[in-house]
């Protein structure tokens, strides 16, 4: 965890749009960090099949290395069910349905940390829209 909530937020925040950005299911962030030593933020976000799991670990790590943020570690490679990709601030896991069903993960954060993405799909959703009104 790092004392510098902003930081987390930001990368938590870019991971989130990302996720949204490549059709992730179910994308849940939460604040931990008040409460919690391990991390500020985890994501958890279903694959549509184990290749889209893995897919989407790839992207994460891709884009935030370009970014100058590096994993500190990745597990769960092998199976493509559940990948964790830990940031150190962020803890992202990316489930396919059967293990993100069965884990519950979700349950296990109170519901008070949830945090509310709607305007970080609003944003990705503008940056998509093909049919904009032109004005003249």
């Amino acid at each position: 965890m790092i004392s510098d909530n902003t930081g987390a937020e930001k990368l938590a925040r870019a991971i989130t749009a990302l996720l949204v950005e490549k059709s992730g299911l179910d994308i849940k962030m939460f604040n931990v960090g008040e409460d919690n030593p391990i991390t500020d933020y985890y994501i958890n976000v279903t694959g549509k099949s184990n290749s889209h799991v893995s897919s989407l670990a790839d992207d994460i790590l891709e884009k935030m290395s370009e970014n100058g943020r590096d994993a500190l570690r990745v597990e769960g490679r092998s199976g493509n069910s559940w990948i964790l990709v830990d940031f150190g601030d962020v803890i992202v896991n990316i489930f396919d349905r059967e293990s993100r069903d069965f884990y519950k993960f979700d349950r296990l954060i109170k519901e008070e940390y949830l945090v509310d993405i709607s305007d970080i799909v609003e944003e990705v959703d503008k940056k998509f829209q093909i049919n904009t009104a032109k004005e003249d």
